[in-house]
């Protein structure tokens, strides 16, 4: 992984994480709707499972840390989420992609509230069922936007996926 690729992880991180508590969540409230999931899944989508559980271990860990939940719930959950998501991708078409993100996002959610009701006691089983549709489509319609970003981000020269290449290995220190 090269420097440019772990500077950008940890920005979106942060940015995501920012916008998520002080935009999104705002918004979207009482529903579950995750800017920093559906960043995760569409890194997974672009870039494949192993891009995306790491993503989404790192993105789901500092997001426990953060709140009053046991640390590890969302990390789990968002792990999974990235591997899904890397699993099932298109490539081809930006809809069928945000779609799968919403999908796979919203499940997450309600995994991740099912999880924390068992765990924790404070969130509602119900609220997992509740939620579900209209978190479908809030977790859509901001795959949207956010998978167009992302493409055009990770298909950069700076940003691309390192490749698998020949490198030559000196065995002996000197020529002789």
């Amino acid at each position: 992984m090269t420097r440019a690729r772990v500077t950008a992880a940890l920005t979106g991180m942060v940015t995501a994480l920012l916008i998520q508590a002080g935009v999104v969540a705002p918004v979207t409230a009482p529903w579950p709707v995750s800017l920093p999931l559906v960043l995760v899944a569409a890194v997974a989508l672009v870039d494949g499972p192993g891009a995306g559980m790491s993503l989404g271990f790192a993105v789901g860990l500092v997001a426990d840390l953060g709140s009053p939940h046991p640390a590890g719930v969302l990390a789990l959950c968002w792990l999974g989420v990235g591997l899904v998501c890397g699993m099932v991708a298109d490539r081809r078409s930006l809809r069928r992609d945000a779609l799968a993100a919403g999908s796979v996002c919203a499940v997450g959610s309600a995994l991740a509230t099912l999880l924390l009701a068992v765990v924790h006691g404070g969130a509602l089983a119900t609220d997992a069922v509740v939620y579900l549709l209209p978190t479908v489509l809030g977790d859509t319609l901001l795959a949207l936007g956010v998978l167009a970003v992302v493409r055009r981000m990770l298909r950069t020269d700076s940003l691309r996926a390192p490749h698998a290449g020949y490198t030559e290995l000196v065995v002996a220190g000197g020529r002789g």
